[in-house]
């Protein structure tokens, strides 16, 4: 099967599955009662909402400073672009390229960062700090609300607590491959003896100019600043539901807000389309359930919710986009040779 033909596959399943949610969550809707619910809402509650969502943009382009600098020095200005132009490919570029224009963002304004060493410290982000941090605050929710864990099967807790051991078993992992890359690349090669020797040979030098956006972790200080950072963005972004709850009305706790930013992130790890549609949307109908929600007005604050983000995140990166005087176009492509 050929590169292309996955990516169909993928672009196929990936519109299916938000098209599918859709249908699901819009089948039994009163549409009069979701017109009501939008129409009655204080949109003014929004503003602290957008205010924080703009903020952890920023605060991202911060944490990923400290993942930057032991490789080189890179003006904080270019990292805020790459941030926000790598967020809003994810909304309006299918295959999840969001990432990969992230770090072809990055590598375009700074030549002295490799996309692939760009790539080690977005993939160590979202794929370690970030899933550890919402695990943990999952975590720290569940034992607080003794009325959410009556709606939590015990499997589904100790899915968590295996969940969070695996996230610091790939961070171990990680701190393995920035201290000893060449040892990990010949005993990687050591099992792919079948591979031609020229394939061996560029699967090292992948596995070393990867092990350079690593190097962040062998700093005990710069682990800390990140892991913090990283606290501080969810929890922040958690509150920035909240605001959103205010404007419906909704009489609920406060840990619904961080419930509902756990079951989102989770959630739009499957396919769909670009931008997360259905997907989105299902993960907050559903969180909000547990507390009580009717689906119109669950539904209701969720294109709200996802149009806030989605609208903010993308005119950022489409701004920044023409600062650095980039193409929409030009991103796409090479993002779509890395992937």
């Amino acid at each position: 099967m050929t590169v292309r033909v996955r990516k169909l596959i993928y672009v196929i399943v990936g519109i299916s599955v938000s098209g599918v949610l859709i249908w699901m969550l819009f089948r039994n809707i009163d549409m009069q009662k979701l017109i009501l619910a939008l129409k009655e809402a204080d949109y003014l509650w929004l503003v602290p909402n957008i205010l924080i969502i703009m903020l952890t943009m920023y605060q991202r382009a911060f944490r990923w400073r400290f993942m930057i600098a032991p490789i080189k020095h890179v003006e904080f200005s270019n990292l805020i672009a790459a941030t926000c132009i790598g967020f809003m490919a994810n909304n309006v570029l299918p295959l999840r390229l969001g990432e990969f224009a992230r770090a072809y963002s990055l590598s375009s304004q700074d030549r002295g960062v490799t996309k692939s060493a760009s790539l080690a410290t977005i993939f160590v982000e979202r794929m370690v700090f970030d899933l550890v941090a919402l695990l943990l605050i999952f975590g720290a929710v569940v034992s607080y609300s003794a009325s959410l864990r009556s709606h939590l099967e015990e499997n589904m807790i100790a899915a968590t607590k295996l969940a969070i051991a695996i996230a610091l078993v790939g961070l171990l992992s990680m701190l393995l491959l920035a201290l000893r890359p060449n040892q990990v690349g010949n005993v990687l090669t050591r099992y792919l003896f079948f591979l031609p020797d020229r394939a061996n040979e560029f699967i090292k030098n992948v596995i070393v100019k990867f092990s350079h956006g690593l190097i962040f972790l062998t700093d005990m200080k710069a682990v800390i600043n990140v892991g913090l950072q990283t606290l501080l963005i969810w929890i922040l972004m958690g509150l920035s539901n909240y605001f959103v709850f205010k404007a419906f009305g909704f009489d609920i706790p406060l840990d619904a807000s961080f419930v509902l930013l756990v079951v989102v992130s989770v959630l739009i790890l499957a396919p769909s389309t670009p931008g997360f549609l259905g997907v989105y949307h299902y993960g907050v109908v559903l969180s909000l359930s547990v507390y009580g929600i009717t689906d119109e007005r669950a539904l209701s604050c969720a294109l709200v919710l996802h149009a806030a983000q989605y609208i903010v995140v993308t005119l950022m990166g489409f701004y920044f986009l023409r600062k650095e005087h980039l193409s929409l176009k030009d991103l796409e492509e090479s993002a779509a040779e890395e992937d």
